[in-house]
């Protein structure tokens, strides 16, 4: 992304508060905060709410603003820490991930400890509303989450039921994002389209991430990757378009005690038999096309076109 797009000031105004509020005494507990936040994040979901804002006629971002960007990057960090756990993966972004390094155990403490200081970061400012909002959304992350285990359990392998999960885990707090910048400037005739752009960003940006599990693989990362409780999109196309003696093949696959690269090898070269990639490209192309569209119904002005590369961003990122 270019540097003339990211809002720097306001992104550099944002980390300082941000980490700020995951302060603490307790050494333990800044031991393994220090070592999560070792590698800056992209803060994806604030930059989102800073363009919005500023898109809609705001040049200042506010400190109602900030907060809400700082509640809503404290919920997705705590989500992918449990996710992590969830889906036993042992890396994120090229670091270790908590669960990896110490246990289960204290990872899942840690993400509920940052779950706490979202829903404490709104109560001490009487921001009332955001109660019910954030609690929700909360609610609907673990239901995505309990949806995504009875997915892969029960093979109910579905392009609408992976839909419903990525909306819940992905697209939801996405939309938050974006709906709230609007509430907080009480443009009430904006809500609906900037609901919709979220989700369309958040389909897209899942789908995008999964696409990435299949690029530049060796041995050891296929088998890390591959060897995760989660299910993508390309796998899903594939799994659908399969005759019933290579689903059945794929399920035995899955009950194998031992996981050799031979075989991810072989599923890998199944998906792509079968179109997975190029499907999958296609869909997230097509969410990102309907996002940039709605875009259209905002003032075409500096903001409006940083939330256009912001998006082009997403889905050519490679990690």
């Amino acid at each position: 992304m270019k540097k003339k797009f990211i809002l720097k000031k306001e992104l550099k105004i944002f980390e300082k508060q941000f980490l700020f509020l995951l302060k603490s005494k307790i050494l333990f507990l800044k031991k393994i905060k220090n070592y999560f936040f070792l590698k800056k994040g992209k803060y994806v979901r604030p930059l989102l709410i800073f363009l919005i804002t500023k898109m809609l006629g705001k040049k200042t971002i506010s400190k109602k603003t900030y907060k809400l960007a700082s509640i809503i990057e404290l919920i997705h960090t705590a989500s992918i820490i449990h996710d992590d756990v969830i889906d036993n993966s042992s890396f994120r972004r090229g670091f270790l991930t908590i669960n990896s390094l110490w246990n289960n155990k204290i990872a899942v403490i840690f993400g509920d400890y940052i779950f706490s200081k979202s829903l404490n970061l709104a109560l001490n400012h009487n921001y009332n509303h955001y109660n019910n909002l954030f609690s929700n959304l909360i609610l609907k992350m673990s239901e995505g989450e309990l949806y995504q285990i009875d997915f892969i359990k029960n093979h109910k392998f579905y392009e609408k039921n992976y839909k419903k999960i990525i909306f819940n885990k992905t697209a939801l707090l996405l939309s938050t994002c974006c709906e709230q910048s609007g509430k907080l400037l009480k443009k009430k005739h904006t809500l609906f389209f900037l609901k919709k752009i979220g989700i369309l960003i958040g389909l897209s940006f899942q789908i995008k991430d999964d696409l990435l599990d299949y690029n530049n693989f060796n041995q050891q990362n296929l088998f890390l990757k591959l060897n995760e409780t989660k299910i993508t999109f390309p796998f899903i196309y594939s799994f659908n378009k399969a005759s019933f003696k290579e689903k059945k093949w794929i399920l035995n696959l899955s009950k194998k005690k031992k996981n050799f690269f031979f075989f991810y090898k072989k599923l890998i070269n199944f998906i792509l038999f079968l179109g997975g990639i190029e499907f999958s490209i296609y869909k997230m192309k097509l969410f990102t096309n309907k996002a940039l569209i709605q875009l259209n119904n905002f003032p075409n002005n500096s903001a409006n076109k940083s939330l256009k590369t912001l998006i082009f961003f997403f889905i050519n990122r490679k990690f």
